[in-house]
C-alpha cells in the first residue's frame, strides 16, 4: 500500500501506477513542490521529484525490473486478483487504463528512471544484441504472456482485436455477460458510448435488453429508436425483443423502422415547422408566367416522386420517411412562387437575349421544364432538335427574325457586356426607385435618385467595413475621405455597384 501527503492531505494507493497517475493529472497536488511530498511504501520512503516539469518517482533497482514491478502490482491487484485472468469487462474502467498508461510511459523512461539505470540498461541490452531498452516492447511481451494480448488489446467476438475498455463492456452487456454492477456504473456518468457505441447506451439501463437480442437486431433496434426520440425502457425492452423476431436476422434501419411503425410503436413524422406556415407565392405577370410556375413545380414534384419511388422500393428509405416526403413533394407544389417564372417572362418581353440563351440553348435534359412551357405556349420547339434549331427558336422566342439574329451574334464580347450591365442597371434602378432616401439638405429622394447625386458628387468607390459578423458597404470619395452607408435592402447597394460598374466600362 501507498500512502502520500502533502499540504495536510493524504491519499492511499494500491499501486504505483495509480501513484503515479494522480501524480500527473491531479490538479491538487500540481503546483506542490517535490520536497513538500511525503510518499511511503509500507513504512519504507519513496523519493517523489521533478523531471521536465512532471511530477514522479525515484526508486533503487534495475529499469527492467522496476517497470515489470509496476505490471506485477496491477497484474495481481486488477487484472488476475485471483491468479485467473478476468476479461476485460470484469476489470474497472480506471484499473483497465492502468496497463495503458504503462503502454504511455513506455515511451517516457527518463520519466520513470534516472539517466543513470537507462544508460544501465542500454549496456544490458546492448550484451544481448539489442539497440537498447525498449520498455514498450518488453511490455507487449509481457501483456501477451500474462493477459493474452498486446497493445492492440483482446479479441471481440468479431475478430478484431480492440484496446478500448467500453467497446469490451458493450459487447459484453449486448451478449449477457454477467458484467459487474461496479463496471456498469462506471459508465453510467460518462460519455464514452457516444459515437460508435451510441448504439450500446441503452443497456446500461436497461437490464432487461442484455442478452435479449442478438448485436445484428440490437444495433439497428437502438438506432432507429435514437433517431425517433424514444426511448428503450424496462417496460417496452420485452416487447421490442419479441418484435424483433420478425425482422430478418442482419435487419437494416429501414426493415425495423418498417416494422416498428407498422406495429404502432413508431408514430408517423410530423411536418416541419415550415409547412405550417403559409407562402406568399406571388401573381404572374402574364399567362406565360402562370404556365411556366404551374409546368416547373409539376416537373419538381413528378420527379421528386419518381426518386423517392424508387428508393422506397430499392429498400433505402422507410415507409414513414416516404410517406413524409412525398406529402412535402406536393405541398411544395403549391408553395412554388413565380419568382423566376415573373423573371423569364420579363426577359422574354425585353429580349435579354444573353439570359434567355443560358436557360434554353442548352441540352435537352437541362431546363427541360421550361421549355416545355415555352413549347405550350408559343409553340416554338427547343427540344429534340439540332443546336442551330434549337438556337433559332430561342431568338424567335424573343421576337428576333434571322437578320436580327445574325445582328445579335456579330456584336462583339464587349458589346454584349454593355449591354447586360445596362439591363441590370435599368433592374436595379427600379429596384432602388421603390426606396425613399432623406439627403443631407433635407431633400427626400429615392433610391436611385440618391445614389446618382452622391456618384455624381464624387463619391466613385464601394468600400467594405466588418462589424463583428457583419460587413457594412459605402460609397466613399478617396479625395476627400468621405463615406456614406449603402444597404443590400433597399437596393441602394446594388444599384451602386452596377452604376460604377456601367461608368467604368
Amino acid at each position: 500500500m501507498y500512502q502520500l501527503s502533502f499540504s495536510g492531505s493524504g491519499h492511499s494507493f494500491r499501486t504505483m501506477l495509480e501513484v503515479l497517475r494522480f501524480l500527473r493529472d491531479d490538479a491538487s497536488v500540481a503546483a506542490v513542490d517535490a520536497a513538500e511530498i511525503a510518499l511511503t511504501f509500507f513504512a519504507y520512503p519513496v523519493t517523489v521529484t521533478r523531471y521536465n516539469g512532471k511530477l514522479t518517482v525515484r526508486r533503487p533497482g534495475t529499469a527492467t525490473s522496476l517497470f515489470l514491478s509496476l505490471i506485477d502490482e496491477i497484474d495481481a491487484t486488477y487484472f488476475r486478483p485471483s491468479f485467473a485472468a478476468l476479461e476485460a469487462w470484469q476489470i474497472r474502467r480506471e484499473h483497465w487504463q492502468l496497463l495503458y498508461l504503462a503502454f504511455d510511459l513506455a515511451r517516457e523512461p527518463l520519466y520513470l528512471f534516472s539517466s543513470d539505470q537507462v544508460a544501465q540498461a542500454n549496456e544490458e541490452a546492448a550484451k544481448t544484441g539489442r539497440r537498447g531498452l525498449d520498455l514498450f516492447e518488453l511490455l507487449q511481451d509481457e501483456s501477451q504472456r500474462r493477459f493474452g494480448f498486446r497493445y492492440a488489446g483482446p479479441v471481440l467476438d468479431n475478430r478484431q482485436s480492440n484496446g478500448r475498455h467500453e467497446v469490451h463492456v458493450a459487447y459484453a452487456l449486448a451478449a449477457g455477460k454477467p458484467v459487474p454492477q461496479a463496471v456498469i456504473d462506471d459508465y453510467a456518468s460518462l460519455s464514452k458510448f457516444d459515437s460508435d457505441l451510441q448504439w450500446a447506451k441503452p443497456l446500461l439501463a436497461v437490464p432487461e435488453l442484455r442478452g435479449a437480442l442478438p448485436l445484428a437486431k440490437l444495433m439497428p433496434l437502438a438506432t432507429v429508436m435514437r433517431h425517433s426520440k424514444q426511448a428503450i425502457t424496462s417496460d417496452n425492452a420485452a416487447l421490442l425483443a419479441m418484435l424483433m423476431g420478425l425482422v430478418p436476422n442482419s435487419p437494416t434501419t429501414v426493415e425495423v423502422d418498417d416494422l416498428l411503425y407498422a406495429k404502432g410503436i413508431l408514430e408517423a413524422h410530423p411536418l416541419p415547422e415550415a409547412y405550417l406556415k403559409p407562402v406568399d407565392v406571388g401573381l404572374p405577370t402574364c399567362q406565360f408566367a402562370e404556365v411556366l410556375r404551374r409546368t416547373l413545380a409539376d416537373s419538381a414534384r413528378d420527379n421528386r416522386l419518381a426518386e423517392l419511388d424508387k428508393a422506397r422500393k430499392s429498400g433505402s428509405v422507410s415507409a414513414r420517411r416516404f410517406q413524409l416526403d412525398s406529402h412535402l413533394a406536393i405541398l411544395d407544389h403549391g408553395r412554388h412562387t413565380h419568382t423566376f417564372a415573373n423573371e423569364f417572362a420579363k426577359a422574354v418581353q425585353t429580349a435579354d437575349m444573353s439570359y434567355l440563351l443560358s436557360i434554353l440553348d442548352r441540352p435537352d435534359d437541362a431546363n427541360r421544364a421550361t421549355k416545355q412551357a415555352v413549347r405550350e405556349v408559343f409553340g416554338i420547339k427547343v427540344i429534340g432538335v439540332r443546336a442551330a434549331a434549337r438556337r433559332r427558336g430561342v431568338f424567335q422566342l424573343a421576337g428576333m427574325d434571322a437578320a436580327q439574329q445574325a445582328e445579335w451574334e456579330a456584336l462583339s464580347v464587349s458589346q454584349r457586356e454593355a449591354r447586360r450591365v445596362a439591363r441590370e442597371v435599368a433592374r436595379a434602378r427600379e429596384a432602388a426607385e421603390m426606396s425613399r432616401v432623406r439627403a443631407e439638405d433635407g431633400a427626400v429622394l429615392t433610391g436611385a435618385e440618391w445614389v446618382d447625386r452622391t456618384i455624381a458628387d464624387g463619391f466613385s468607390q464601394i468600400v467594405s467595413l466588418r462589424q463583428g459578423t457583419s460587413v457594412r458597404y459605402a460609397l466613399a470619395d478617396p479625395v476627400r475621405q468621405l463615406q456614406v452607408s449603402l444597404r443590400a435592402n433597399d437596393g441602394t447597394l446594388a444599384y451602386a455597384r452596377l452604376a460604377l460598374e456601367q461608368r467604368a466600362s
